[in-house]
């Protein structure tokens, strides 16, 4: 049986945890995917659970699901040997067919066990949600894998009214790094990118329609999904020209093109302890990234101080401590429930697409 979610009801994970592992000590944090069909999906993650069971308590953490259309993962070890255990055992399951050289991309870095809380294994109906669950990846001629190399190059000459490029991610994760001229999706899960898709059709055919579709995202499995969805399910007359997808996503641009080259501006949010990761020049900062609460630049990422809102946007310093909220609304209602032990939240004037595409743009008074 798959391990149980990891935050009880009305809570959710920490933007970032610290701990006193030393950098670069010997530690490895992975992630990977692959699109592969499994007819045993729920065994698979089983047997990955028996697996994570006969490790020493805290040896080996992080994140694993498993679908019928194949497996996502990101796991932390701070012993080599336990990663390599892992990496062995995986690669023995022949379900996944991650056995040979280039099956799988591991994108190893720097890191240590603490970076996750624990091993979280879970049977799920698709690795990211997107609510296409019988959509699949598919091969399509009019979707090209571009290597970091050839994408910098492509970015770096395309021409700007012949080409979209679009940063599928979430909103929060977009407005600390992003690429240069990306359009940034107003969405706060991956689920409602199709429901932007459909609601802002004028939007798309004006911007994307016919044209060169430059699509990224962090490690690449989203961009798969979509790349599939944008070839095969949009109107004939949303459809781009060409899609092109980001091989490895962030992730491997950042492993491949020096800081000082790239056309990332920004930092990468990683889905563990290290919050964000910095993968373009070091004094440049996106004009997304803001304080929502002084609108200073900023790209510390925190939370919605309203209560069970779990809104993540971006506060300084300075107004973190203060506490900083989504909006007017989500202040209001979580001031008049003070003393109440019970409270159920409403949804406030952030859980629309006009607030985060507002927050995915430069700073303004208006």
């Amino acid at each position: 049986m798959s391990t149980s979610r990891r935050n009880a009801v009305g809570e959710s994970d920490p933007i970032k945890r610290t701990c006193s592992c030393e950098p670069n000590a010997g530690g490895t944090v992975i992630s990977f995917y692959k699109y592969v069909k499994l007819d045993r999906a729920a065994e698979v993650a089983d047997e990955i659970v028996a697996f994570g069971a006969k490790q020493p308590p805290g040896a080996l953490t992080g994140k694993i699901r498993v679908a019928r259309e194949g497996i996502n993962a990101s796991l932390a070890a701070s012993e080599p040997s336990t990663m390599k255990a892992f990496t062995d055992f995986i690669e023995s399951l022949d379900a996944l067919a991650l056995k040979g050289e280039g099956a799988v991309d591991y994108k190893p870095e720097p890191g240590c066990a603490h970076l996750f809380p624990n091993l979280s294994v879970r049977f799920v109906d698709e690795l990211c949600p997107f609510g296409e669950r019988e959509l699949g990846v598919k091969e399509s001629e009019n979707i090209d894998s571009l290597t970091p190399e050839r994408w910098h190059e492509a970015l770096a000459s395309r021409k700007e009214g012949e080409s979209y490029v679009l940063d599928v991610r979430n909103f929060y994760e977009s407005r600390v790094g992003s690429f240069t001229g990306a359009d940034l999706a107003p969405v706060r899960r991956f689920s409602q990118l199709k429901e932007w898709f459909i609601a802002r059709q004028d939007v798309l055919k004006e911007k994307m329609a016919k044209k060169d579709l430059y699509i990224y995202c962090t490690g690449g499995v989203r961009c798969e999904k979509v790349a599939t969805y944008v070839a095969t399910k949009l109107p004939e007359e949303l459809r781009p020209r060409t899609i092109h997808k980001l091989e490895g996503g962030i992730v491997s641009y950042a492993k491949k093109i020096d800081k000082s080259e790239s056309l990332f501006k920004g930092s990468n949010y990683v889905f563990d302890a290290r919050g964000t990761v910095q993968v373009g020049p070091e004094d440049e900062l996106p004009k997304t990234a803001w304080c929502d609460g002084c609108g200073h630049a900023s790209s510390r990422l925190g939370k919605c101080s309203g209560r069970l809102c779990h809104y993540v946007l971006i506060a300084c310093d300075a107004c973190e401590t203060e506490g900083v909220f989504c909006c007017g609304a989500c202040r209001e209602q979580t001031e008049r429930s003070q003393g109440e032990e019970k409270f159920k939240r409403r949804p406030c004037d952030c859980d629309c697409f006009e607030s985060r595409e507002r927050r995915c743009k430069p700073f303004s008074l208006e």
